[in-house]
């Protein structure tokens, strides 16, 4: 062994170069492979913080016409939980409840925040772990207090105590009645990302909220089973039992299933966030893609220079053979080197995770990325190092033992066919790799550019969106717009229930148009909304402040909407759970606006006039060329008058969409840089390659010097080898990214066209860095003196 660690260590001083690139690729390699896989564990163990979660399911009901419908009603949620004796417990979820203004005394100050809120049952504490930091996750029980998570607890208070803390309530919470105030009653750890619950506040509901409101769908409902109850059973028994005319009236073939709470993720359902987290099981695998390929060509790599070194280490090789050392040795002795190198690039890899894992650096990574809460998977890395050194290091061991000392004084097997071949095979791998993941990297990059600079029907370059509590959307509401018009770069202010094209999911309710049940996204706006936005008409009247003030529900439909169901201005369309038999008029039609993002089809959509409920979120449409910092200062310094502890918040659409297309912008920028490092290290073995194969040849370069070979010649004799290489792989590469392209594109009902030049871009990007890697290191071959090139050789 001692002899073994000597050859090992004699090799790193010998051989720096090879070394030191084997080394790079290999660290570099393995510490994108742990990232990755980091970021795959973190989905593929989704909610596994929860040791009740395999116990866990959703509620969702399945009609005839319409299947897995999750959002449903509080009776029905309490019918559900109390049907049968295998149901643990149960709580319902509102999803809806979102974020609420409230203040908090730090010393003498009041300070605001604007944070999320979900009401539930308490049982909530009892099926999912909260881990609690202080006081008691029961508190619940109380529907005057509220679980904070530690985050929240020092932000909020510091570092003393927050039980018993006040939240003053400057507006209601949604399904609570409560607009007095909430005490903390109880501090939890905060929830890793990998989980459906969220850091936020929870609270219970009243319980008279909505309890009777058979039609009213606003919640999830989960439920925790008995160790050995079977979900089918306990689904077939309230099936069986249950009257859901009362309901779904009208409705056929209505039934409950129950989705385990662990799938939810992965059927990508809302990948805005909005009510679920989501994840693609897809990119999930195109990731371990990436991964695994990632230390294929680093292994490759390793390979590649081990094989090449052989003529400069043969006759040491061959020498130990004389002195007696057998083949078995040696070989191991490779083994041993080799292996030695990978696990050192290993541990080098650790300490680039440790200097990268910075959030301005990967950002795009969801992932938990400190090696201490990593042990398991690092130790499975560590020992993966050891088989890829040992898998890189078998077949150059055999080979370099396997010649006759006869073979070697010759001086000529470094160039032989078979040796050349696996090089070349090896290296044409790399780049096949390398030109899919370029192309599958430029296409998602199109992809996100194409999304986000489709016209989507409104003026989004011109509007700022401010979301106010529920006091300034109402008593203050006009004495907010005046103050915002004396601004002269402000030309009007609209309003709405929600922050539209921030999110893929709103409010949707059932309708009746000529007989025909309907459903759409409603949408409640201000009168003068559709102006503000820019959005152009498609027919109907103007509308006017009256339709604000009066007593009916006015609609504006979508252009895809008249088209689809022959509509006319004027027509009639029945909310039969809401106006009964009072129709509510079809005021005019809008051209097609796109306030989802471009994953999905366009949806039947109203905007909405004369709505009863609030309209917090207003737009602020902003004249061509004004100052926009200063408009922005305006604003911020109105709301501050109105509510000086109120943290406004102005934003346009260029961070709306970001916030939007995050997941498309993160996978982006993950592809981009994994698909750079495997170019990379693609490129350190081709530069390996062309230093021995200018080594082996410089008799042969200078021989034809002599003759009247020119640099130019010799450089282009050196490079006709790669560029046929980088060819074929081309060839190959370009149906495999294709089908690769194609299939995720799937995705999207919007998508950027399959361009070729992406193809070519790509194989110039290659051939470029290729040839300019292969000149840069064959100038000194082909520019050296011949006569001393013939003479040396």
């Amino acid at each position: 062994m001692k002899t073994i660690l000597r050859n090992f260590l004699s090799v790193l001083r010998r051989f720096r170069l090879a070394t030191a690139l084997n080394v790079v690729g290999l660290s570099v390699s393995f510490a994108a492979f742990i990232i990755i896989m980091m970021q795959v564990r973190y989905e593929r163990t989704f909610d596994s913080c929860h040791p009740n979660v395999s116990r866990i399911y959703r509620v969702e009901v399945d009609m005839k016409e319409y299947k897995g419908s999750t959002i449903l009603a509080r009776p029905f949620v309490d019918a559900v939980i109390q049907s049968s004796p295998l149901i643990d417990a149960g709580t319902l979820f509102n999803p809806f409840t979102g974020e609420y203004y409230f203040t908090v005394l730090q010393g003498q100050d009041k300070v605001g925040f604007k944070e999320p809120f979900i009401t539930c049952y308490p049982e909530i504490t009892k099926m999912y772990h909260f881990d609690m930091v202080e006081g008691n996750a029961d508190c619940l029980n109380d529907v005057e207090k509220a679980l904070i998570p530690e985050s929240m607890a020092r932000k909020f208070f510091g570092e003393g105590s927050a039980v018993g803390q006040r939240l003053n309530m400057e507006e209601s919470i949604w399904s609570k009645n409560t607009d007095g105030f909430l005490v903390v009653g109880g501090v939890y750890k905060d929830f890793p990302g990998n989980t459906q619950l969220n850091n936020v506040i929870y609270t219970a509901i009243y319980d008279d909220r909505t309890k009777d409101a058979w039609v009213s769908n606003n919640y999830f409902c989960y439920l925790m089973l008995t160790p050995d109850a079977s979900p089918e059973t306990v689904a077939d028994n309230f099936n069986r039992t249950f009257d859901f005319s009362k309901c779904y009236k009208g409705e056929e073939d209505v039934h409950i299933r129950l989705r385990p709470f662990s799938e939810i993720y992965y059927l990508n359902e809302s990948q805005d966030g909005r009510l679920v987290k989501s994840g693609n099981p897809e990119t999930t695998k195109l990731l371990l893609m990436i991964a695994f390929l990632i230390i294929i060509v680093a292994a490759i790599n390793f390979t590649n220079f081990s094989t090449a070194l052989t003529p400069l280490r043969i006759k040491s090789i061959n020498t130990q053979k004389v002195l007696g050392s057998s083949e078995s040795v040696l070989r191991l002795s490779l083994l041993v080197e080799a292996m030695g190198i990978a696990f050192l690039s290993f541990l080098i890899s650790l300490f680039l995770i440790y200097v990268l894992n910075r959030p301005e650096i990967l950002s795009f990574v969801k992932a938990d990325l400190a090696l201490s809460h990593n042990i398991g998977l690092l130790v499975a890395v560590g020992g993966l190092s050891l088989l890829v050194g040992l898998a890189a290091g078998l077949y150059p061991a055999w080979y370099i033992t396997s010649f006759p000392p006869a073979l070697v004084l010759k001086g000529s097997f470094g160039l032989s066919p078979a040796g050349r071949k696996l090089r070349t095979c090896l290296m044409g791998f790399q780049f096949v790799v390398s030109l899919v993941l370029i192309i599958g990297a430029l296409f998602i990059y199109l992809q996100n550019r194409y999304m986000q600079h489709f016209p989507l029907g409104f003026d989004k370059d011109r509007i700022a969106v401010v979301e106010l509590n529920g006091r300034m959307a109402t008593k203050n509401k006009d004495a907010y717009v005046n103050k915002l018009k004396e601004y002269p770069g402000i030309e009007d202010v609209a309003f709405a229930q929600e922050k539209l094209g921030a999110q893929d999911s709103y409010m949707t309710w059932s309708g009746v148009y000529k007989e025909q049940n309907v459903g759409i996204n409603a949408l409640p706006v201000s009168w003068n909304f559709i102006d503000v936005m820019g959005i152009q008409r498609a027919g109907g009247r103007q509308l006017t402040e009256a339709d604000e003030k009066g007593k009916k529900l006015v609609f504006v439909l979508f252009d895809a909407m008249r088209k689809q169901y022959d509509m006319k201005d004027g027509d009639s369309f029945m909310i039969p759970w809401l106006e009964a038999d009072d129709p509510i008029e079809i005021a005019g039609f809008v051209e097609d606006v796109h306030f989802t993002s471009l994953r999905s089809k366009l949806e039947n959509t109203a905007l909405i006039i004369n709505y009863w409920g609030q309209l917090p979120v207003s737009y602020i449409r902003i004249k061509a060329g004004t100052n926009l910092p200063e408009a922005v200062d305006h604003i911020r310094k109105v709301v501050a008058d109105i509510d000086p502890a109120y943290p406004v918040d102005v934003q346009f659409y260029d961070t709306i969409f970001d916030s939007l297309y995050r997941q498309e912008e993160n996978l982006s920028m993950m592809v981009f840089l994994f698909s750079l490092l495997a170019i990379i290290i693609s490129l350190v073995g081709v530069f390996g390659l062309v230093v021995f194969e200018s080594q082996y040849r410089k008799k042969e370069i200078g021989i034809r010097k002599v003759h009247g070979s020119t640099v130019g010649g010799i450089l282009g004799m050196l490079s006709k080898r790669y560029v046929a290489i980088v060819l074929i792989c081309f060839v190959l590469a370009t149906p495999l990214a294709y089908y690769g392209v194609t299939k995720w594109l799937e995705n999207f009902t919007y998508k950027t066209p399959i361009h070729v030049w992406v193809f070519a871009a790509a194989l110039v990007v290659v051939m470029l860095i290729t040839l300019a890697t292969v000149v840069f290191q064959s100038w000194k071959a082909a520019t050296a003196n011949p006569v001393e090139s013939i003479k040396n050789e």
